[in-house]
């Protein structure tokens, strides 16, 4: 009985959107904990951890496994070929964590919903008007803005930023073409051996044949040797993993109980908040074109949500947004696994 009414009171439109802006608010806090990491512990380390924790949890309480193992070969390579855009996505983006700041690579990332807009018309035959591929226009002067082509201020990192973004795209544009095949439990379980098989690898090559300390961080970060995580690291952990699991309940519930196209004006709150924790942590503060590109992102994704819902279309807001996808869909996943009454 309590847990009907807890139900029932989540799925509140007021109550799930606001549990959804507070997820919001943290998952950048996500980001920064890596980013302090990434100065003494490789990318592979946080990635192999955090892969075989959530690993665990889809054991333990979903049915995710089994579904796994009962796919067909030729399902479960067009899951593993997906997923593998996530983990090339995870490196794209976290690597130049390294260097950058928190709040560039946050919004370089969430142009990612705009290139899905535009890759779905010659990988979905979807079809886009005129204001759409201006919003996808002004997003990409944005970041153009950000990254500063032929100046001096300008980093290569930024440039591997938006290759995440490409990739998250092509992740996506995949699970929609997947949409109708096998079940979304195997899907997250696959998309979590992906992070299993995908960083073992560069862990092992980080382990046998490291890379010397130099004034390069994101190639310290992606080939420095492994460390034997101490009690911070692990408060760390603790503190991602209590993280991404509520962004997962709260994005799922909010995918459940709201229209998607008022969710992700909700999800856009990522970007402000991950200026607000860059500064608290490093006192590191935009300038002046960093926030004229995160405002033009920003128009740019926030119009063509606003033009989907107005003309009923769906291109885009039927996804969850670049913060939260894997999460949305790792809750979700146990949710089906759950008993219907």
């Amino acid at each position: 009985m309590v847990t009907t009414v807890m139900t029932g009171w989540m799925q509140r439109p007021f109550v799930a959107l606001g549990m959804l802006a507070i997820a919001m608010a943290m998952i950048p806090l996500n980001d920064a904990l890596i980013k302090l990491m990434s100065a003494y512990m490789p990318l592979a380390e946080i990635a192999l951890i955090r892969g075989v924790l959530s690993m665990i949890v889809l054991a333990v309480f979903t049915g995710g496994v089994g579904s796994m193992l009962a796919l067909p070969a030729r399902v479960f390579w067009s899951f593993y070929g997906r997923g593998m855009c996530l983990v090339l996505a995870m490196i794209l983006y976290f690597v130049p964590l390294g260097s950058l700041p928190l709040p560039t690579v946050i919004t370089i990332f969430f142009v990612s919903p705009l290139l899905i807009t535009l890759l779905s018309v010659p990988f979905l035959g979807e079809r886009i008007g005129v204001h759409r591929m201006l919003s996808v226009c002004m997003g990409l002067i944005g970041v153009l803005v950000i990254i500063r082509p032929g100046t001096a201020d300008f980093q290569i990192e930024a440039v591997v930023v938006f290759g995440a973004a490409l990739s998250y795209a092509a992740f996506q544009i995949w699970t929609r073409r997947l949409k109708s095949v096998g079940n979304l439990s195997a899907m997250v379980t696959v998309q979590q051996l992906c992070y299993i098989t995908g960083f073992l690898p560069i862990l092992l090559v980080n382990y046998f044949m490291p890379r010397a300390a130099s004034d390069n961080a994101t190639l310290d970060f992606l080939f420095r040797a492994p460390v034997m995580p101490g009690m911070q690291d692990a408060g760390f952990f603790v503190i991602c993993t209590a993280v991404v699991l509520f962004l997962s309940m709260a994005s799922s519930n909010a995918y459940r109980s709201v229209e998607a196209s008022m969710i992700a004006p909700f999800e856009y709150a990522a970007i402000p908040f991950a200026v607000i924790w860059a500064i608290v942590i490093w006192d590191d503060w935009p300038d002046g074109l960093s926030w004229l590109g995160m405002g033009l992102i920003l128009c740019g994704g926030l119009y063509t949500i606003w033009r989907e819902r107005a003309r009923e279309v769906e291109v885009m807001t039927s996804t969850p947004m670049p913060a939260s996808a894997s999460a949305a869909q790792a809750a979700q996943g146990e949710a089906d696994s759950e008993p219907r009454s």
